[in-house]
């Protein structure tokens, strides 16, 4: 009998030895595709990185190559700078005033070149913005609108020119053109003493000026503009209803930098 139960508990010792190797290969085999399912996850980040990388680098390619245009080449460019009138001549009948103006003003540019060899034309638009534009007489230390009880402008708030421009390039890298088109004038004229109301004139524009390029896409240039306004669209109104007819005729140097694109 004792034979037989050592053997029985050998057996279980046995058994038990074969249960205890099992279940270690089954925690191995768990670790191992443990262990495999982490590996698939980091090379999956990874695959992830590597094309983010790729197309960050593919669209910075992209956009390093979008060229901008050279100076002196066919294509749109776009300026920016200031003006500042010379002299300004408002006139009612036969009666001549000239005016100075207390500031200068934003000056903005837009147009298209085209370029002929060693000429160059397009057409162009010009926003003048003035933000405290007031008027102020020559030959007196008042403002307009104090003293005059008749329709000269007092203050002028923008104007606008639409032009077409010609030139030629003197040597390798000046420019000389002259531009001829229409304008408009919004400001305020003086209808009593103290008193000013909205007008607005239209009329010819006519520029000459110089440029010179200073970077790739970059030019500098200066400009002499003559405007005579003569045109009434709006007239101011006093306050019984009646309406006034000034004019306006203005001289304007303008210096703006210009980039092409």
């Amino acid at each position: 009998m004792k034979g037989i139960h050592k053997r029985q508990k050998s057996a279980e010792s046995i058994g038990n030895i074969i249960f205890i190797m099992g279940k270690s290969f089954e925690t191995l085999n768990s670790t191992r595709d443990s262990s495999e399912s982490t590996l698939t996850v980091i090379t999956l980040y990874e695959d992830a990185q590597m094309k983010q990388k790729t197309a960050i680098c593919l669209l910075a390619g992209s956009v390093s190559v979008v060229p901008f245009t050279a100076v002196g080449e066919t294509g749109y460019y776009f300026g920016t700078g200031f003006s500042y009138r010379v002299m300004s001549a408002h006139r009612l009948k036969d009666e001549k005033r000239y005016i100075q103006r207390k500031r200068s003003s934003h000056d903005m540019v837009l147009g298209y070149r085209v370029e002929n060899g060693q000429v160059f034309f397009g057409p162009e638009i010009n926003i003048e913005r003035f933000r405290r534009g007031w008027f102020q007489d020559l030959h007196a230390p008042t403002n307009c609108e104090a003293i005059q009880n008749t329709s000269y402008y007092c203050s002028r708030r923008s104007t606008y020119r639409v032009r077409g421009i010609y030139g030629r390039k003197l040597g390798q890298r000046t420019e000389v053109y002259g531009a001829l088109g229409i304008g408009v004038m919004k400001g305020y004229g003086a209808i009593q003493q103290g008193r000013i109301s909205l007008g607005i004139n239209a009329g010819v524009t006519i520029g000459l000026g110089i440029q010179y390029p200073i970077r790739r896409n970059g030019m500098l240039r200066a400009e002499v503009v003559y405007d005579n306004f003569d045109l009434v669209i709006q007239h101011p109104r006093g306050p019984d209803g009646q309406r006034y007819s000034p004019s306006y005729e203005a001289t304007t140097l303008k210096v703006s930098f210009i980039m092409s694109f």
